[in-house]
C-alpha cells in the first residue's frame, strides 16, 4: 500500500469516528438507548445475588439459569430447586429483556443503517421481548417459559451475528462486528452442544456459554456508544 493509499484508509476511519461521535453527540435518544444497553449488566449482579440466597448448593454446571426464578420449591425435571430469591431473579429478566428491547428501537439509527443491520436489530428487540416474558413466565408456573427462552435464545443469537457482521464493515465498528461474530459462533456452538452431544448433567454450563454471549456483546456495544458519545472531539473537529 502506497503512502497516499495508506493516508486515505485513515482518513476513511477518522470520517467514520467523527461521524459517529458527532451523531451520537446530538442524539439523545441514542445516548439513553446505549445506556440501557450498558444497564443489562445488572443481570449478571443479580444472578450472583440470587445464586448466594439458595439454602443447597447451586451448580452452574448442572443447573439452569431458569432454576434460579423457580417459585416452588422441589424436584424440577430431576434437579432440586429452592430459589428464596426468585422474584429478584425474574424481575431482573423483566427488565433486561425490556432494556435490550427498548435499547434496540433507540439505537436504530445509529446501528441499523444497512439492510442487514436492520434485521440483525429486529432480532434483537424481538430476543429482547422474548427475555422480557420469560422473567414474566417461571420455569415452574407456566407453560409458555420454554418458548419464550427458545425464541430469546436464538434470535439473539443470530441477531449479535447479522449485526456483527453489518458493523464489521465500518471501520470505527470493526472491533464491535467482528466481537458480535465471534460471540454469536460462541453461542450458537454451544447451543448445539448443549441439546445435541452434551449429557444432561452439563447442560446449565452449556446453556450458559450460549445466552451469555448475548448479553455480553449488548452491554459492550451499549458501553461501546456511550464512550463515543464522551469522546473528544479531535482538533480538526473543532475548528
Amino acid at each position: 500500500m502506497s503512502l497516499t493509499e495508506s493516508s486515505v484508509t485513515a482518513k476513511t476511519v477518522h470520517d467514520h469516528r467523527n461521524g459517529l461521535s458527532a451523531r451520537l453527540r446530538s442524539a439523545p435518544r441514542e445516548v439513553a438507548g446505549a445506556a440501557l444497553w450498558a444497564f443489562v449488566v445488572q443481570y449478571f449482579v443479580m444472578l450472583l445475588v440470587v445464586q448466594a440466597a439458595w439454602r443447597e448448593p447451586y451448580s452452574i454446571v448442572a443447573h439452569t439459569i431458569s432454576d434460579l426464578g423457580a417459585v416452588d420449591c422441589g424436584v424440577f425435571e430431576g434437579r432440586s430447586v429452592c430459589s428464596p430469591w426468585h422474584a429478584a431473579a425474574n424481575t431482573s429478566w423483566v427488565v433486561a429483556g425490556a432494556s435490550i428491547a427498548l435499547g434496540g428501537v433507540l439505537l436504530w439509527r445509529t446501528l441499523a443503517r444497512t439492510v442487514a443491520s436492520r434485521v440483525g436489530m429486529a432480532l434483537l428487540v424481538l430476543a429482547g421481548l422474548a427475555e422480557l416474558a420469560v422473567g414474566l413466565n417461571p420455569e415452574d408456573a407456566s407453560s409458555w417459559h420454554i418458548p419464550a427462552a427458545a425464541v430469546a435464545i436464538i434470535s439473539g443469537l443470530a441477531g449479535i451475528t447479522t449485526l456483527g457482521a453489518s458493523l464489521s464493515r465500518i471501520p470505527a465498528l470493526r472491533w464491535l462486528g467482528r466481537t458480535g461474530i465471534g460471540l454469536g459462533a460462541l453461542g450458537i456452538t454451544s447451543l448445539l452442544t448443549a441439546f445435541l452431544i452434551a449429557p444432561e448433567r452439563l447442560f446449565g454450563l452449556f446453556e450458559r456459554l450460549a445466552v451469555y454471549p448475548i448479553l455480553v456483546w449488548v452491554i459492550l456495544a451499549g458501553s461501546s456508544v456511550l464512550a463515543g458519545v464522551h469522546t473528544p472531539r479531535s482538533q480538526g473537529d473543532r475548528r
